[in-house]
């Protein structure tokens, strides 16, 4: 029965996985047109930080239903949740600070680190054909 049931998440974890690819380069990139256009506050973070609980939470999950060594789009992945939540700490600390072009300069150099590691978890992906 267990083999089933993680059978069940494997088959489903490509398509998953890209769900939360999407969800967190559009957060993004939303949340960085939001700080320069000055429109982002302390009560919108949560619209960021949810994506990245349940992106985290997703990877706990697959890793540990994963015993031996993960496939390299879990791991890339892990990078991407990492990148993201790193996004997401520099976004906060820079929406209290500027707005504007100087905001999306500063969030530029994270914003395209969130977009480098969901470029290598959809191309791990495509690689395990999933």
């Amino acid at each position: 029965m267990l083999a089933l049931v993680s059978g069940c998440f494997w088959r489903s974890y490509g398509r998953i996985a890209s769900t939360h690819i999407d969800v967190l380069t559009a957060m993004a990139h939303k949340g960085a047109d939001l700080v320069a256009s000055g429109r982002l506050t302390a009560e919108s973070m949560p619209e960021l930080t949810y994506p990245l609980e349940r992106a985290q939470a997703f990877v706990a999950e697959a890793k540990a239903r994963h015993r031996n060594i993960p496939p390299a789009s879990l791991a890339a992945l892990e990078t991407l949740v990492g990148r993201y939540r790193d996004f997401v700490d520099v976004l906060d600390r820079v929406r209290r600070e500027q707005t504007g072009e100087a905001a999306r300069a500063a969030l530029a150099g994270p914003l395209a680190e969130v977009d480098r590691a969901a470029d290598a978890v959809r191309a791990a992906l495509a690689t395990e054909r999933r």
